[in-house]
């Protein structure tokens, strides 16, 4: 008699942990769809306030930074200006191209592109312009990808000390200057 109890309350216990095992993975999945969801709700509330400070700050780095870069001690702080606006232009790719790949193909492929840690949502976003024709779309995401890198880049190349002004500072240290 005890031991049916045993093998009745083990087998019990064993349907139990997969139904509970069950009930957790959905409660996760629907808890990863409203995060897609918000993603993309926010993306859209965000994309025309990032449109609108991108736009300055290609006004600012052309206009400010540029010409800061002429003077030799200035140029770190225009590298480091360049540098941060660069995530700017980073976030206003990201939600265009989110915005784009859910309108186009729906939040399955917004999926599969997140699930390349967020930097796959422009491929596949590339990918829908390309496959559908949309020309201006490509153009738009093409220069969101040389604005973000384009302005990292050179925000790192003028930051970064170069050779000859290292080999200049030991020199004039040698010759106690």
């Amino acid at each position: 008699m005890e031991a049916k109890k045993t093998w009745v309350s083990d087998g019990l216990k064993g349907v139990l942990v997969v139904v509970g095992g069950f009930a957790a993975f959905a409660a996760l999945s629907y808890l990863a769809v409203l995060m897609v969801r918000g993603a993309v709700w926010a993306a859209d509330k965000a994309l025309p306030w990032l449109y609108s400070a991108s736009e300055i700050a290609i006004l600012v780095c052309v206009f400010v930074l540029l010409p800061l870069c002429l003077f030799k001690k200035a140029r770190p702080v225009a590298g480091f200006a360049f540098y941060a606006v660069s995530f700017l232009f980073g976030a206003m790719l990201l939600a265009y191209s989110c915005l784009f790949v859910v309108s186009t193909w729906g939040y399955g492929a917004l999926i599969v592109g997140l699930l390349f840690a967020g930097v796959g949502v422009f491929p596949v976003a590339l990918l829908a312009a390309l496959i559908h024709l949309e020309g201006w779309v490509v153009l738009d995401l093409l220069i969101g990808l040389a604005l973000t890198f384009g302005t990292r880049f050179f925000g790192l190349y003028l930051i970064t000390p170069r050779e000859e002004e290292r080999v200049a500072g030991v020199i004039h240290e040698l010759a106690g200057e």
